[in-house]
């Protein structure tokens, strides 16, 4: 087996350079908290998972309805990735990386406030731009940042991030909303707390990229792929949208599925249903981190395949434990294989490259989620909510099944483990 990918390659690392004068964190401490502010930003995204059941019953909101918050979440993330991934390559880092945190802020006042759909759309939307900023430029930010011989964890962060940090403002939402007081406000307080706080950390961090001109000719919507990533993207693509369909899934109707279908109306259930397939993705990297990022991608996809079926054989006997322990053991492929395909990715871009090829690579994953995930809602009241989400699951599978064919057929031997 090989090392995982370090920053011992060929490819020059940018260098911060504070200006004099003005206080910057040490390179160590502006990873953190940098790391932290990529966190936090997506752990707010997770935090009206488990209320969506309380806004059903308060406001009478259908199940297409959510999924539409859920699409309407991905719809400005894809817009942001589209016109502002390589934003931070002629700003500076910097200021993209400190303006999600703040919107994640504005999202959170907004969503304290939800007394309907229109609000719930206004407030995820918000959330979405936010999302897509920070999955680019925060995530760029860290691959910069990275201490040294430790790129591999710059790309771990930036590829478990979103799912655990999903999962934590799931968990910490269903419980708050089940135990707290003020179940619909004092969650978005604590989140709108602790962005601004994160927004303040990172506007002291070194800036790692020069301003560059032509900052408005980048808001053009076009992705561009070197000509040695391309076969490696291709690959990674089918993995990428079959991990991330079954986690927009996941998010949007889990509660709804385990209060309907499993007789659960616990909110932390709720909360705990999407946590446990997207917060044990968070595992499934680290834990695959020695295998060879190619071997890490198939063996992912292989165990996310075989999770999936599992989930739809529980599901069909009612069984809370088997839906559980079939979640986990999914979530586990599911981080695999998106962590083994992003250190490919990753491994094989050049710094000065990394903006574009992440912001194609996360908005092909979050594409691949919206729709499938709409299209579940819209359909659930036609079909019902479980044999959506066996269409779904057949769905999953089938571009697991593609991943696999693609990346054995599409990555080259030079480009192999």
């Amino acid at each position: 087996m090989s090392s995982c990918p370090t920053d011992t390659s060929a490819h020059t690392e940018p260098t911060p350079s504070p200006r004099r004068g003005r206080f910057r964190l040490p390179r160590i401490p502006a990873f953190a908290v940098t790391a932290a502010a990529f966190t936090s930003v997506l752990a707010a995204a997770g935090v009206p998972a488990p209320l969506y059941v309380v806004y059903q019953q308060q406001f009478g909101i259908p199940d297409a309805g959510l999924t539409a918050a859920f699409a309407i979440y991905i719809v400005p993330i894809a817009t942001a990735l589209l016109l502002c991934g390589r934003l931070s390559d002629h700003v500076g880092r910097r200021p993209i990386a400190v303006l999600s945190p703040l919107l994640g802020v504005a999202a959170c006042l907004v969503l304290m406030n939800v007394h309907g759909l229109g609000t719930l759309l206004l407030g995820r939307g918000l959330q979405g731009v936010a999302t897509g900023l920070g999955t680019s430029a925060l995530g760029t930010f860290l691959l910069d940042l990275h201490p040294p011989g430790r790129l591999t964890l710059a790309a771990a962060v930036t590829s478990v991030g979103p799912m655990s940090g999903v999962a934590t403002g799931a968990v910490l939402s269903g419980a708050l909303v089940q135990y707290g007081p003020h179940p619909t406000t004092l969650v978005y307080v604590l989140f709108a707390a602790v962005l601004a706080a994160c927004a303040i950390g990172v506007a002291f961090a070194p800036e790692t990229s020069p301003r560059l001109p032509g900052a408005l000719r980048s808001l053009r919507p076009a992705l561009r792929l070197p000509a040695s990533v391309r076969p490696i993207f291709l690959a990674t693509t089918g993995c990428f949208v079959a991990c991330w369909s079954l986690g927009g899934f996941y998010q949007a109707l889990s509660p709804s599925l385990t209060a309907h279908e499993l007789g659960h109306s616990d909110h932390l259930v709720g909360g705990l249903a999407v946590a446990s397939l997207i917060g044990t993705s968070g595992l499934g990297g680290p834990l695959t981190a020695r295998l060879r990022p190619r071997t890490a991608m198939l063996g992912g996809v292989t165990v996310l395949t075989l999770g999936t079926l599992a989930i739809l054989g529980v599901l069909a006997v009612r069984s809370t434990p088997g839906f559980f322990a079939a979640s986990v053991v999914t979530g586990l492929g599911l981080g695999a294989a998106f962590l083994g395909g992003m250190r490919t990715l990753v491994g094989q871009t050049a710094p000065v490259d990394r903006a574009g090829v992440l912001s194609a690579a996360y908005l092909a994953a979050y594409l691949g989620s919206a729709t499938p995930s709409f299209l579940a809602g819209v359909l659930v009241p036609f079909w019902g909510l479980r044999t959506v989400a066996g269409a779904l699951g057949a769905l999953v599978v089938g571009l697991s099944l593609l991943a696999i064919a693609i990346t054995l057929l599409r990555v080259r031997p030079a480009q192999r483990d």
